[in-house]
């Protein structure tokens, strides 16, 4: 069997065999397992402000739920068949499921090869993955078990940096920024393009389509494995990956550069990274090229870090920027942190960067609609919380 070890250049955290995963992958696809991408799994009572769009989505199936939450979640799976069931609960949140259930979605063969190479484990007759499976439109993408995700502790000392901490992070950050590169880069080609931090490699391998050669980097070995192993599965040809920090291993100027950079420290308000990138525009983005970038942005007393930053460097620089608002939200699992910060809420945004422009910043605001659903969340969980 060909290990995927060989394919490295740096040695592996761990060592998963691409054609063991592919066939299951293969497997998954021919069994629909992409339904399951419009169930929204976890509970809150909060999520009240949102079910509306859980459940039209029963009907219209356009928007990816998987890092959801739902009044009553059970109540989306019983629009699975029983195989579907079994594939949520062991594919996707790594919960171990019996034998019999087992063996009605996989061959014994497919099982025995998963136990031999560690992506199956078995305990007391029961299996569960060490891998989460994350459907998203034709694509399966493979990222870190589901209860890392659950207990994904945020520390700006440690967390993304690989000294510290491996983990891997995809999320419903990055399927929303899948969705906007997938639909703003529709009808347009590049010759050469990039990713400064691929991690899982979800954006590079949707947005490969739209260019001739793409290439993906990033400082964390991990995310390297997991952005290769999800290019081998998803069967694209036209990606390279590198080890990077940053711009250091890079060569030559792109046509199109795309980021998701980390926002976790709050003092610095979500700009830990973007500068560096930024600067990193003048030597390697070419004249006429684009970047796109997700941004996150604190504010606290009603300043907004990001805009700030961007609008100076815009100036600076003669770039054009255009800002497009996500949406806002609040970080219910690190309240502690957003107070002694004395952060109020946050803010999403979609960046897209010309190069030789008037200095231009634009900021487009979110639809009223998502404005006040957003903010409906934000107050009633402060509201709840005391915060």
């Amino acid at each position: 069997m060909t290990k995927f070890s060989q394919y490295q250049d740096h040695k592996l955290v761990f060592q998963y065999d691409v054609k063991i995963l592919s066939e299951i992958v293969d497997l998954l696809k021919s069994i629909n397992y992409s339904k399951i991408q419009c169930i929204p799994p976890r509970h809150s009572f909060l999520a009240i402000a949102k079910e509306h769009e859980n459940i039209c989505n029963l009907i219209f199936k356009k928007k990816h739920l998987l890092f959801y939450y739902s009044l009553f979640p059970k109540f989306y799976q019983i629009f699975l068949n029983q195989k579907l069931r079994s594939c949520f609960d062991l594919c996707f949140l790594n919960k171990y499921i019996s034998k019999s259930e087992l063996l009605n979605i996989f061959s014994q063969e497919l099982v025995n090869k998963a136990l031999s190479n560690n992506i199956l484990l078995e305990k007391n007759d029961k299996f569960k993955f060490t891998i989460s499976f994350i459907p998203y439109d034709n694509y399966i993408f493979l990222r870190e078990p589901y209860e890392v995700y659950e207990a994904f502790n945020i520390d700006p000392e440690k967390t993304g940096h690989p000294e510290y901490d491996n983990r891997v992070w995809m999320g419903a950050d990055s399927i929303i920024f899948a969705r906007f590169l997938e639909k703003y880069l529709s009808n347009k080609f590049y010759k050469r393009a990039i990713e400064i931090g691929s991690g899982t490699g979800i954006l590079t391998i949707v947005s490969s389509k739209f260019a001739e050669v793409f290439e993906a980097i990033d400082y964390n070995k991990r995310a390297i494995q997991y952005t290769k192993l999800n290019i081998a599965v998803n069967k694209i040809k036209n990606i390279k990956t590198t080890y990077s920090n940053m711009f250091e291993k890079v060569e030559g100027k792109f046509d199109l550069m795309l980021a998701a950079p980390w926002f976790i420290d709050l003092e610095k308000g979500g700009l830990e990274e973007v500068p560096d990138i930024m600067d990193g525009l003048e030597n390697y983005l070419n004249n006429d090229g684009l970047c796109l970038m997700t941004l996150n942005s604190y504010i606290k007393n009603g300043k907004d870090p990001v805009v700030d930053y961007l609008k100076s460097f815009a100036r600076l620089k003669n770039y054009d920027l255009d800002l497009h608002t996500i949406g806002y939200n609040i970080e219910t699992f690190r309240l502690n942190d957003w107070k002694k910060h004395g952060v109020e809420y946050c803010v999403g945004y979609f960046a897209i960067i010309r190069k030789n422009g008037s200095g231009l910043l634009q900021r487009h605001e979110a639809s009223i609609f998502r404005k006040v659903r957003d903010f409906t969340f934000i107050n009633l969980y402060r509201f709840f919380n005391n915060f």
